[in-house]
């Protein structure tokens, strides 16, 4: 059972990164691109990809703006990230645990 969970929790966390990893590119390359940046293909490629993750963070907080809510949605995936990462050490060492008690 746990290992189904393990793999779910790694699974949503490489998921989570991607999203952060796509956050900071995206940011990255609109500074490169500089006032093009709207016309960018690859940039409207990275818009689709994370508009359904920033209009949550528009439902959580609907008072911010889009930076704010690109600053939330960041903030937000990064704890997230992190607290998966806490729960997959978690549930390594408890697994960790049950096998050598199997053993004994």
């Amino acid at each position: 059972m746990t290992d189904f969970l393990l793999f779910g929790v790694v699974a949503l966390r490489a998921i989570v990164e991607l999203l952060v990893w796509l956050i900071i590119g995206r940011a990255v390359l609109r500074l490169i691109a500089g006032k093009a940046a709207s016309g960018n293909p690859i940039v409207r490629i990275f818009d689709v990809v994370l508009n359904p993750p920033r209009v949550l963070a528009g439902h959580l907080w609907p008072a911010t703006g889009a930076v704010g809510r690109e600053w939330l949605l960041f903030g937000l995936l990064v704890l997230l990230w992190l607290g998966l990462g806490l729960g997959k050490g978690w549930l390594q060492s408890s697994n960790a645990l049950v096998r050598i008690s199997l053993l004994q």
